[in-house]
């Protein structure tokens, strides 16, 4: 079942967020997207159009939740939703037609959900350990402000500017949430968590459109295609940043993360119709993003050095805890700089440093290890079991160091 959406009354021309897939630097990039795919991923005109149909579209069921918030008075339809996701649509005494709707929609299980791949994609989640969080943090994140439009609702509520390490926080809830075993049944914490983000995400949106700050030109904010682009940080992106540092997957288990991503799409009211089915349509989706980002601007910048800024705050107040968060902040500037380039290093504000030869420098020990790993029995089950047990010790950790809200509840104000 497909989120019904709503559109912006913008036309298409008027986007000026739209990247041009022909110009010059995308040749080498099409080239290299054409042979790990076996197929030109350049958009056609027809596919172009989507693209900007889905820069204007919202999520309806979403909105027309948090439009039903006004109504009612306050904190009373977070209590509502809360009350649905824990116990049921039918357990809300004459529920809103708002909240049926959307419930209907998340508690209808699409016939192409494979619990099995879910399962297999949380393996793989555990089993890069502490490494996830680096490529999901300096890849994932990082790369995502590249696109001045897509990065402008972080920019108004701030999320990303004064309250990094918040957001960082938050992201991290969600992404243990989604990728625990498990996790994605209906009364588990992952499934509860897509939820609650879809709506964080609404009332933002709601929030935006409402000021005379944001610019239409930008697209709808928090649109489908960012939103479907979101999903490939958490997917291919991931897989690929892993790659890049030696980890090797099988076929089925990038396979597994694509379809568990897709389902956590379908349940953050992310258009079937754009949302990647198999690992090739996701790495054609990934191309048909890149080709169409817009420039960066000044809030790249300051979004970059914000977040890369983070791990300077989160250092502790010790001499010695310093200099770990100092080494902490140049090794993962030197990551962003290896896996995306040195002119994106530049825009996101980062410092040059000699660190970016670190990581490609111990790509031959990772790959021994994996070699290690699948030749040896039990060895995958043990670095799953540690990989979990990694990042159970240390969020619990970092939320309470830094006192941080995990309850997905949006900005009251705009920071611009």
């Amino acid at each position: 079942m497909t989120a019904m959406l709503a559109t912006s009354p913008l036309d298409h021309a008027d986007l000026n967020r739209v990247g041009d897939p022909e110009r010059p630097q995308m040749r080498r990039v099409r080239k290299l997207f054409s042979l790990m795919i076996g197929s030109d991923p350049q958009p056609s005109e027809g596919q172009m159009r989507v693209i900007r149909e889905h820069m204007l579209m919202g999520d309806t069921l979403a909105d027309a939740v948090v439009h039903m918030y006004k109504s009612l008075p306050a904190g009373e339809g977070r209590k509502l939703v809360d009350q649905a996701l824990e116990h049921g649509i039918d357990s809300v005494e004459n529920p809103p037609q708002a909240l049926t709707a959307l419930f209907n929609q998340i508690d209808h299980e699409p016939i192409w959900l494979d619990r099995e791949k879910l399962r297999l994609a949380c393996d793989v989640s555990h089993r890069v350990g502490l490494s996830g969080e680096l490529v999901l943090r300096n890849l994932s994140l990082m790369g995502g402000y590249l696109g001045a439009a897509a990065a402008k609702p972080l920019v108004f509520t701030g999320q990303l500017d004064r309250m990094a390490n918040r957001r960082l926080v938050e992201t991290g809830k969600f992404w243990m949430d989604v990728t625990t075993p498990g996790g994605m049944e209906r009364d588990q914490e992952g499934f509860k968590s897509a939820v609650r983000v879809r709506l964080m995400h609404s009332q933002v949106r709601a929030m935006l459109l409402q000021s005379d700050k944001w610019n239409m030109a930008w697209g709808h904010p928090l649109n489908q295609w960012d939103s479907m682009a979101t999903i490939l940080e958490f997917s291919v992106i991931f897989l690929t940043g892993l790659r890049s540092l030696g980890f090797i997957f099988s076929k089925k288990e990038r396979e597994a993360v694509v379809h568990l991503w897709r389902y956590v799409g379908y349940l953050m009211g992310v258009e079937e119709r754009i949302l990647p089915t198999c690992e090739a349509d996701a790495m054609r989706a990934f191309y048909q993003v890149v080709a169409t980002i817009c420039e960066s601007d000044d809030d790249t910048r300051k979004l970059g050095q914000a977040l890369a800024g983070a791990s300077l705050q989160d250092g502790g107040d010790g001499w010695a805890a310093k200099r770990m968060a100092r080494l902490e902040y140049t090794l993962r500037a030197g990551y962003t700089r290896y896996i995306l380039g040195d002119e994106a290093g530049d825009k996101l504000g980062l410092p040059r440093t000699a660190a970016k030869y670190v990581w490609p420098a111990q790509i031959p020990l990772r790959v021994g290890a994996e070699l290690v790993r699948k030749s040896v029995p039990g060895a995958n089950r043990m670095l799953v079991w540690l990989g979990a047990k990694a990042r159970k010790d240390q969020f619990p950790k970092r939320v309470q160091r830094l006192k941080a809200d995990t309850t997905f509840t949006p900005v009251k104000t705009l920071a611009r």
